[in-house]
C-alpha cells in the first residue's frame, strides 16, 4: 500500500514536549513480505519514496531501500536470481523502530548515534502492539532538531535578555539603596555649642567608610543629643546588600525614635536589641549587628559608651601619647543585636582630659588581610597611631593609607569603617550677629 501523507511544515518555535511523532510520518508506503523483488523495485519510481516498510499482513517485519534492492537486482545475474523472490528476505539489517511515545530527544539521539550506510535510513514508527503508523525521514529528524536548536537559541537569548533587564533593575535598585545609605551616614556634623563654626566647635569629627561593595554592612552616625552632648553610634551588620542597608536605616530609625534613652548608652542599646530582635523573629531571619554607642559631652567630656559585641573603642591620650582600649568593667559588653530579646547592656563611664582622642572602628579595619593572609590587628592600627599620634587633622586618611599599604590592595573582603571624635574644650567661640 502506499499512503503518502501531505508535506511536513515545521515552525518556530518547536519545543520538545509539543512533538508528536506521528505528525513527522513522511509516508505510510508499505509491501507485504510475500511481494516480489521486481515488484517492488517497481513501486519505489512510482511512490517517489526511497525506502517502504515490509509487513506480514499487519504486522511489521522490517525496511527495505530501493538501494538496496538496485544494487540486489543490478548485479550481472541479479536479476535472474532474486526478481521472484519474496522481498521479505531482503529487509534491511540495521532498521530502527520507534515506539511512538518516545521523546523526541531520545529518538534524535537513537538516530543521529547511526553510522555508516544506515545513516539516512526512514524510521519506523509504531505503536505500543507494534503497529506499523508510519515511516519518518532523516531529513525530518534534520528539520526537527535544527528547529529546536533554533528555538533553544532564541529562548537562550531571550532568557538572557530578561537576565540583563533584572540586572540592570538590580544594579539601579542597589544605586538607590547606595545612595539612601549615604544619606544616612553623617556628612555634616553637629557643632557644640551649635553657634560654632568647625575651627571653634568643641568637639571634632572625622570619619573613614570603605564598603567592601556597592552597598555596606558598616554603619555610623553622629546626631546631637543635646545642647552640649553628641551621640555616635557605629555598627556592623551581618552580611553586606541591601538586606544590610534596610537593617542600618531600620536602626537609624529606632535610635531617632528612642528618644531621651539617646542619653544613656546601656539603656538606649537595650531598648534597641529588643525592638530588633522583635522584628526580626517575625520575619525569621538569622541576622545580627554588632554595635557600639557613645555619648560625649563636650563641656565635661564625659565620655559614656555601650558595646553589643563591638571592638572596644581606643583612647589616645593627649597628655602622655598613650593609647588605652576602653574595656570597661567586667562583664560591661553584651551580646550582638538581634540574637537575645533579653539581653541587657551596660553604660561605662570615662572622663577625658582635653584634647583627648576616641577611635571607634568595625573588625573590618583590624581584620584586613595582607597577601600571607597576616590580618592587620589591633596592633597594626595602634603602631599607625603612634607614629601619626601629633597629627591633629587628617589622621583617619592616614590609617587607610597603611590599611592599604598593609593589604596591598584597594579592595577589602570585609567594609571598614572608622570615626574619630576629640574634645577641645576652651575654644572661642563665634557668636552670631
Amino acid at each position: 500500500m502506499s499512503d503518502e501523507s501531505s508535506k511536513i511544515h515545521i515552525n518556530d518555535p518547536l519545543r520538545a514536549e509539543d512533538i508528536d511523532l506521528r505528525t513527522l510520518v513522511s509516508h505510510r508506503t508499505a509491501v507485504q513480505a510475500n511481494d516480489t523483488v521486481e515488484s517492488v523495485f517497481a513501486l519505489f519510481p512510482k511512490s517517489n519514496v526511497e525506502f517502504v516498510a515490509v509487513l506480514d499482513q499487519a504486522k511489521l517485519v522490517g525496511l527495505c531501500s530501493r538501494l538496496q534492492i538496485s544494487e540486489l537486482l543490478g548485479g550481472r545475474y541479479g536479476f535472474s536470481l532474486w526478481a521472484r523472490k519474496p522481498i521479505g528476505q531482503h529487509v534491511s539489517p540495521s532498521e530502527i523502530r520507534v515506539l511512538v511515545t518516545t521523546p523526541i530527544g531520545d529518538v534524535l539521539k537513537k538516530v543521529f548515534a547511526r553510522g555508516g550506510d544506515a545513516f539516512y535510513d526512514d524510521v519506523l514508527l509504531v505503536d505500543e502492539n507494534e503497529s506499523f503508523l508510519g515511516l519518518i525521514t532523516t531529513q525530518t529528524l534534520f528539520k526537527v532538531q535544527n528547529a529546536l536548536l533554533r528555538t533553544n537559541i532564541r529562548d537562550l537569548v531571550e532568557k538572557e535578555r530578561e537576565i540583563q533587564t533584572k540586572n540592570e533593575q538590580m544594579q539601579m535598585d542597589l544605586r538607590m539603596a547606595m545612595e539612601l545609605q549615604q544619606a544616612l551616614i553623617s556628612v555634616k556634623y553637629p557643632l557644640f555649642p551649635e553657634n560654632a563654626t568647625v575651627e571653634t566647635a568643641h568637639l571634632r569629627f572625622s570619619h573613614l567608610y570603605l564598603p567592601a561593595s556597592l552597598i555596606g554592612g558598616d554603619f555610623f552616625f553622629i546626631v546631637r543629643v543635646s545642647d552640649s552632648c553628641a551621640g555616635i553610634f557605629i555598627c556592623d551588620v551581618m552580611g553586606h546588600g541591601v538586606r544590610s542597608a534596610l537593617i542600618t536605616s531600620m536602626l537609624r530609625a529606632l535610635i531617632e525614635g528612642l528618644g531621651p534613652e539617646a542619653a544613656d548608652p546601656g539603656q538606649l542599646m537595650t531598648r534597641l536589641n529588643a525592638e530588633l530582635t522583635n522584628i526580626l523573629q517575625q520575619t525569621g531571619t538569622l541576622l545580627f549587628v554588632t554595635a557600639l554607642y557613645c555619648t560625649l559631652d563636650s563641656r565635661t567630656g564625659q565620655l559614656r559608651f555601650a558595646r553589643a559585641g563591638h571592638p572596644n573603642p581606643l583612647r589616645l591620650h593627649s597628655s602622655n601619647n598613650e593609647i588605652e582600649i576602653l574595656s570597661g568593667q567586667p562583664d560591661r559588653g553584651g551580646p550582638a543585636l538581634g540574637l537575645l530579646p533579653g539581653a541587657r547592656y551596660n553604660t561605662t563611664d570615662v572622663s577625658l582630659a582635653p584634647a583627648d582622642r576616641i577611635l571607634l572602628f568595625t573588625d573590618g579595619l583590624i581584620e584586613a588581610e595582607d597577601r600571607l593572609e597576616q590580618q592587620f590587628g589591633i596592633e597594626g592600627l595602634t603602631d599607625c597611631l603612634r607614629r601619626n599620634f601629633d597629627r591633629q587633622d587628617g589622621l583617619v586618611e592616614l590609617i587607610e593609607k597603611d590599611v592599604r599599604s598593609f593589604a596591598g590592595s584597594n579592595e577589602f573582603k570585609d567594609d571598614v569603617c572608622v570615626v574619630l571624635a576629640q574634645w577641645q574644650p576652651g575654644r572661642s567661640v563665634v557668636k552670631q550677629k
